[in-house]
């Protein structure tokens, strides 16, 4: 039995071995794949090492990229930093406005558009209007303690074309205005250079007035410019300017045949904040200027005085001006006297919200201005061969003139009565609509037929775009 058995035994073994041999390739082959799941494991880790690895790298880089950049942008910012302060931009501004106009001119039968056209006459439905208007302003330093130089231009409509002389002829300069300021301390500054006038109530660009054509007195009564230097003081309610110069309107000085105006003029300016809205304010000239010596035989050069008294209130949706002029010039008068002549201006302006136009305001004036005296006359006009500025309505009436000569004529007493409608579609952009009826005591005005009459009807319209 013992042989029998260990035969089995023997024969079993015999037959186990393939098994036995394929049970060690089974453990063989678990291990081997618990090696390679150890290997995975260390595989999947230094995978995610080197991912997290790369990642940081990557964000390295571009933290290092970033960085590389801001700092590229900061040698830039302090660029232009350097350049804003100091550079030759630094403190500079260019703005302006452009004011293309529509006229329709009932006594001359003319009715178009105006705009950038070269007029050197000064008329009362065109003035300073129709035209591009820069100011280009250079400060040298910052806050109100700063110099600055300011130049504005006005190549058609400006002082220089219409109103500015040199000695003895026309300028035709772009050069509206020109000046240097240097503050000394809080309540003290000196300037010099072509100033624009001190007297009246009336702003002179497009932008600022509340109607399209000027006030009488802004028109014929006022001084253009002044060419010299002054000081400015300002405390508190009060400031006051003045200026020595050249005879207004003049960029040097004057000159009749051999004589030179050497006499400076003296122009001052007063105005009182009466109240936060209330301005009072006093202007004035003194000196002596060239006479219009329209008879011949006047002295090339005499006394000028010009004062005027103005009122503004403004609120934030009405304005309220009034102003007083009175002014004489001697030996500019038609019959080769002297000129004189008075006159005031009435404006009301309100401002308020359409349901279907959005904001809009009214405006309604009415100027007089009698220059009566002596044939009329003042160093504004200028009054043709026939005794009057057809344009204007100035002057004696021609046929009086050509019938009783220059003495035995009077000068027109004017008037005129404008309303306007504004529109303000944005802050940049106006609308102007303007109706105006002017009137003479004197046939003065110039029609197309070649007569003449008292009353003379404009209609304007206006679009302003300021930048």
């Amino acid at each position: 039995m013992r042989t029998i058995t260990t035969c089995w035994l023997g024969a079993g073994l015999l037959g186990c071995l393939p098994l036995l041999a394929q049970a060690d390739e089974l453990e063989t082959l678990k291990a081997s794949i618990s090696a390679m799941q150890q290997q995975l494991q260390q595989l999947q880790q230094q995978l995610q090492a080197a991912s997290a690895a790369q990642a940081a790298s990557a964000e390295d880089d571009a933290a290092g990229n970033t960085r590389q950049r801001l700092s590229n942008m900061e040698l830039k910012l302090d660029k232009l930093s350097d350049a804003a302060e100091s550079g030759p931009l630094a403190n500079l501004s260019i703005s302006g406005y452009l004011d293309p106009l529509y006229v329709f001119n009932r006594m001359q039968h003319r009715s178009g558009f105006s705009f950038v056209n070269n007029d050197a006459h000064y008329a009362y439905d065109s003035a300073n209007l129709g035209d591009v208007y820069l100011d280009i302003k250079k400060s040298f330093g910052n806050g109100p303690m700063a110099p600055y130089a300011e130049v504005t231009l006005q190549p058609n409509r400006g002082s220089g074309v219409t109103t500015s002389w040199n000695a003895s002829a026309a300028n035709d300069s772009i050069i509206n205005s020109a000046q240097l300021v240097i503050p000394l301390d809080q309540h003290w500054q000196v300037f010099a250079g072509q100033i624009p006038s001190f007297a009246g109530y009336e702003y002179a660009t497009s932008p600022q007035t509340l109607t399209i054509t000027h006030n009488l007195l802004y028109d014929f009564s006022e001084p253009a410019f002044f060419v010299g230097g002054g000081a400015q003081w300002i405390s508190g309610q009060w400031l006051w300017k003045g200026m020595l110069g050249n005879e207004a309107g003049r960029t040097e000085v004057a000159q009749v045949g051999q004589s030179h105006n050497n006499t400076p003029s003296f122009s001052w300016r007063m105005d009182y904040q009466y109240t936060n809205n209330i301005d009072i304010g006093w202007s004035g000239l003194i000196g002596r200027g060239t006479a219009a010596n329209y008879s011949g035989n006047a002295a090339a050069f005499q006394p000028v005085f010009y004062t005027e008294l103005d009122i503004s209130n403004n609120a934030l949706n009405d304005v309220s001006n009034a102003q007083l002029d009175f002014g004489s010039a001697g030996g500019s008068a038609l019959n080769g006297g002297r000129a004189q002549w008075w006159g005031f201006s009435l404006l009301r302006h309100h401002r308020f919200d359409s349901t279907w136009l959005g904001k809009m305001g009214w405006t309604l004036r009415y100027d007089y201005l009698d220059n009566s005296k002596n044939g009329g006359g003042n160093p504004n006009l200028a009054l043709g061969n026939a005794g009057n500025d057809g344009n204007n309505g100035f002057g004696s009436d021609p046929a009086c003139v050509a019938a009783n000569g220059a003495a035995g004529c009077s000068g027109a007493k004017r008037q005129d009565l404008t309303a306007a409608l504004l529109f303000y579609p944005s802050e940049q952009l106006q609308f102007k609509l303007e109706y105006r009826h002017d009137i003479s005591s004197q046939a003065t005005f110039d029609n197309s037929s070649g007569g003449n009459g008292k009353h003379n009807d404009v209609l304007s319209a206006q679009a302003v775009y300021s930048f």
